[in-house]
């Protein structure tokens, strides 16, 4: 489904900007409207491809001039599609990805439509380095409005516990900045809020030194050692270090050279991890690792942007993706044995099941510091389905959906891609009553329209 606009309706926006606008159509189209998750394929009624702040400025008064909805891509990286939606203006924003890092100040000053691989690789240069995402494709400002959890999350808190500010167009166009002395309301919001308040164009992080080498890889066991693996694991990460950060994660081997081709896509538990001071993540370490054998193990010293890129080959553009995901407060006995009753279900390929450690330094953060939810959390669970064409699709959304069932009695459901009927409700099914009232009051005062609603949206009071 698409609205047709007219050239002649929307030939005064394309003169009023110094960006593109592309309307079906054009050849340029179909390559314009794709985001990162390949299940997505929408037709947005026009595309804004913005190059200044003035040019947002404008795609967003059009777009609220003729009734579009206002569909906001930055990275690209929303699993649930709502940066491409049909019949919306898609504002894109991805060109306006400019990093400025001052190693003096140890800041990092990005513009909205950067990733995180731009941040991360201008950071490292200066041995600095900030959260960011687990994949290095994944948009800094989709992330970061969000929480932000990644690898660093243990050792320096969510991305945004070291957030200083955000510049953000608002609906009615005003570009406002947020921080701790500024518009301080909505820079609550903005820190676990998404999308729900306007368009970011600049965010200013604090970096701290990290690396440039690290202790990363992965350690791989057969998957019938899973529920033994998964108790090692819950006494590994409760005298876990700040310094180490872990996921452990249920796939199929992948094809990749530092895999024995003996091994290669047979299913199996792994290990993956990340250590800023490698003396001490070996330490903590070294009796898991010696568990088994494991079928290989590359852990070892790396460089940080290698661990950053070290699951980007198996989440490239296009992948045809959907996720489940809760966070959970133990890795009870019950939960490892919910979660090794359903690994043995998972679809030939690519789909993968994970649980993320969290605590460390995001546990110390007081939770209504920030509108992100759950910080009490020990892990967060992801179940990831990954098909290759039409005919996979059916059985590996039911294989997400059906895990994620079966783990909803032990924690706190995520709406990461809402199903039918969900679309209207808070994403994070754990937010306090008082914290989701307070973001609706900051909602009212800075979008009481509501125009900023394709996301994992907050409705005003």
């Amino acid at each position: 489904m698409s609205t047709q606009i007219s050239e002649s309706t929307w030939n005064g926006l394309r003169q009023s900007m110094s960006g593109d606008v592309i309307a079906p159509g054009h050849s340029a189209y179909d390559e314009a409207r794709k985001i990162w998750n390949g299940d997505v394929d929408r037709r947005p009624a026009l595309i804004a491809r913005c190059k200044t702040v003035e040019d947002v400025r404008a795609a967003l008064a059009f777009g609220r001039a003729q009734g579009l909805p206002i569909a906001v891509k930055a990275g690209g990286h929303s699993l649930p599609g709502h940066s491409c939606t049909d019949g919306s203006l898609m504002i894109d924003i991805r060109a306006m990805n400019g990093v400025t890092v001052d190693p003096a100040a140890r800041r990092a000053t990005v513009q909205g439509g950067a990733i995180w691989s731009e941040v991360d690789g201008p950071a490292q240069a200066h041995g600095l380095a900030v959260t960011g995402g687990h994949v290095s494709h994944t948009g800094v400002a989709g992330l970061t409005l969000g929480g932000g959890i990644g690898h660093l999350m243990r050792k320096l808190g969510l991305t945004v516990d070291n957030l200083e500010s955000v510049k953000l167009v608002t609906a009615d166009g005003r570009m406002l900045e947020a921080s701790a002395t500024e518009n301080q309301d909505l820079f609550w919001a903005l820190r676990g809020g998404c999308g729900n308040f306007g368009i970011a164009l600049e965010l200013v992080l604090r970096l701290t030194p990290i690396g440039p080498v690290v202790l990363g890889g992965l350690a791989f066991w057969a998957p019938e050692h899973g529920p033994e693996l998964m108790r090692r694991y819950r006494e590994l990460c409760a005298n876990c270090p700040d310094d180490l950060n872990t996921l452990f994660v249920h796939l199929h081997a992948p094809p990749f050279d530092f895999v024995p081709k003996d091994v290669q896509m047979k299913p199996g538990y792994g290990l993956a991890v990340l250590g800023t001071d490698i003396a001490v993540a070996e330490k903590h370490l070294k009796s898991f690792r010696a568990f088994g054998p494991p079928l290989f193990d590359i852990i070892g010293p790396m460089p940080y942007l290698a661990m950053q890129g070290m699951f980007d080959p198996a989440l490239p553009h296009g992948t045809r993706c959907y996720i489940k995901s809760h966070y959970i407060d133990e890795l009870s006995d019950d939960v490892i044995r919910a979660i090794h009753e359903n690994t043995p279900k998972t679809p030939p390929g690519r789909s993968q099941s994970f649980l993320i450690q969290m605590g460390g330094a995001v546990s110390r953060v007081p939770d209504n510091a920030t509108a992100f939810a759950g910080r009490g959390a020990a892990f967060q669970t992801m179940f990831v389905g990954i098909w290759e064409d039409d005919a996979g699709r059916a059985p590996t959304v039911q294989w997400a959906r059906d895990f994620s069932k079966s783990i909803e009695p032990f924690g706190h459901r995520l709406l990461r891609q809402p199903d039918r009927g969900d679309e209207g409700r808070r994403a994070r099914a754990d937010l306090r009553p008082e914290k989701f009232a307070k973001l609706r009051a900051i909602k009212s005062r800075y979008d009481p329209e509501n125009v900023f609603r394709l996301n994992q949206n907050i409705p005003p009071a």
